[in-house]
């Protein structure tokens, strides 16, 4: 590495120390991790596996310069050759040849690497931010560059002498592209992390044959980052940061009841539920959950208030339907916009995505009752920790806003919804039960919790007419709730043991 000295104090067009300012990625959401962007001139190391985004994500922080601030830049290629470069990213709305041409740009197709070249390359690629008068460049990937050493304290040198030292005397902000094989710990030689400024990782975790991808910012000199680990998607669009919501506490409670829209359920809350609640209704397939999801959300539109119904297992139209089964005018309340129905299909891969559009309906129709039915499909294909986050987050919001709250989980027995890390959270939980009396498949409803305020302790028969749902009593039964159904034991007269 001694030739490197030749060049160690090279000055790109003269620039001297420049004043810390902030480089916007424009990737959305990302930015709000490292207070607007990254420090001017810094050098930032982006480390992931094959497949993770890596080129995608230096390729918006690189067209984000060139659209939106007028900022000309350098990407630098060990990995991919200039033509599929361009094809790839005009697929995802990133014309790069259009800023070629304006001399804003420049691709540089270094893909064969020699350890008799480096020095040659990295002349190049300065004589190259110099001719452009760039202010961003993106080296993809450092990996293959250092591997052209013979020693890491050489591609370790050269970090510190020349890339480091142009970067920040000239105010070029440099992203080093990193690979980290799966299973690995530690990028390239190891060394990367220590040197550079920041480190981003991209990150992996299959769960149920889904690929769950998430970003956390391990470092970042001089500035205050979210170190959390928040989910990231890849679509047409290029990635798109979710960041994990906040649980905050609940600054107002309310002691009005709201009616379920089932009456012998609100005698057994004592007058209902109460406003700003949030409910858990549990139960397996056919019990009952989305019947009673609807009863809830039809009762305040009959009262001209305003319900939104997120469905995650069935179609909004199915809902509908089933609604005016029953009789309810549930098209006439969605043409009046008292109710909205939102269907979505979560896939691992947009899950988080469509949590996001959720928060942002609740903040434009503003609704009076929400329900969410069923819960078990973000169970199916979210981390736990995320999916707990994400409910607990959802709940206090609610309540705060005093928006009165259902949802509906699939579970096969009571101690799979009581023990379920979300039922801390919620206020009220009813269970849901198939029971066989007398070859006769029925249905039971029992109150397991509702904070704050007495219930019946007993239990229903949850019968579904075609006007809807009824409780009533089971007559002459007992041991229902533990699904085994039997008449009482009457009891026999005592025996004289005395008489022949």
């Amino acid at each position: 590495m001694e030739e490197l000295s030749s060049y160690q104090v090279l000055k790109v067009g003269g620039a001297s120390k420049v004043k810390e300012k902030r480089v916007p990625t424009g990737i959305e959401e990302f930015d709000d991790f490292v207070e607007g962007g990254f420090p001017r001139g810094s050098m930032i190391l982006l480390a992931g596996a094959a497949g993770s985004g890596k080129t995608i994500f230096a390729s918006q922080y690189m067209y984000h310069g060139m659209s939106k601030l007028n900022e000309s830049g350098v990407y630098v290629s060990f990995a991919e050759n200039r033509s599929a470069f361009m094809k790839n990213m005009k697929r995802m709305g990133m014309d790069f040849e259009k800023y070629e041409q304006k001399g804003k740009f420049k691709f540089l197709d270094l893909i064969t690497v020699r350890d008799k070249g480096v020095e040659s390359i990295v002349k190049r690629v300065l004589a190259e931010v110099d001719s452009l008068g760039a202010k961003r460049l993106v080296i993809d990937s450092f990996s293959a560059l250092v591997q052209a050493f013979s020693e890491t304290i050489d591609a370790r040198i050269m970090l510190h002498t020349v890339l480091e030292k142009i970067a920040y005397l000239n105010g070029v902000t440099t992203l080093l592209i990193s690979e980290r094989p799966f299973g690995t710990e530690y990028s390239g030689r190891g060394m990367e992390e220590f040197v550079t400024d920041g480190v981003i990782a991209l990150n992996s975790i299959t769960r149920n044959g889904w690929l769950n991808r998430t970003l956390q910012v391990v470092k970042l000199r001089g500035t205050r980052i979210n170190s959390e680990e928040h989910s990231y998607s890849i679509d047409e669009h290029g990635i798109g940061t979710h960041p994990l919501p906040t649980i905050r506490p609940v600054k107002k409670i309310y002691s009005e009841r709201v009616h379920t829209g089932i009456e012998a359920l609100d005698e057994m809350f004592s007058d209902g539920v109460y406003k700003g609640s949030a409910t858990l209704v549990g139960g397996a397939s056919g019990t009952g959950k989305t019947t009673l999801a609807l009863h809830f959300i039809a009762e305040e539109a009959k009262h001209n208030g305003k319900g939104l119904y997120i469905s995650l297992e069935e179609p909004a139209q199915q809902l509908i339907r089933h609604g005016e089964g029953f009789g309810w005018s549930m098209s006439e309340f969605v043409d009046k916009g008292l109710i909205e129905f939102v269907s979505y299909s979560p896939e691992a891969y947009n899950v988080e995505q469509q949590l996001g559009e959720i928060f942002n309906l609740l903040k434009e129709y503003k609704p009076v009752r929400f329900v969410i039915d069923s819960i078990a499909a973000l169970e199916r294909v979210m981390l736990e920790d995320r999916y707990l986050r994400y409910l607990k987050s959802l709940v206090s919001h609610l309540k705060d806003q005093g928006t009165t709250t259902l949802l509906t989980v699939l579970t096969e027995s009571v101690t799979s919804i009581t023990g379920t890390g979300i039922s801390p959270a919620v206020d009220n939980i009813i269970t849901l039960k198939n029971v066989e009396i007398e070859s006769t498949l029925r249905r039971s409803l029992g109150i397991l919790k509702s904070r704050g305020s007495g219930h019946g302790s007993e239990i229903r028969e949850f019968e579904i007419t075609p006007k809807g749902a009824v409780l009533k009593k089971f007559v002459g039964m007992e041991h229902v709730f533990e699904g085994k159904p039997r008449k009482p034991m009457r009891e026999k007269p005592p025996v004289d043991r005395l008489r022949p």
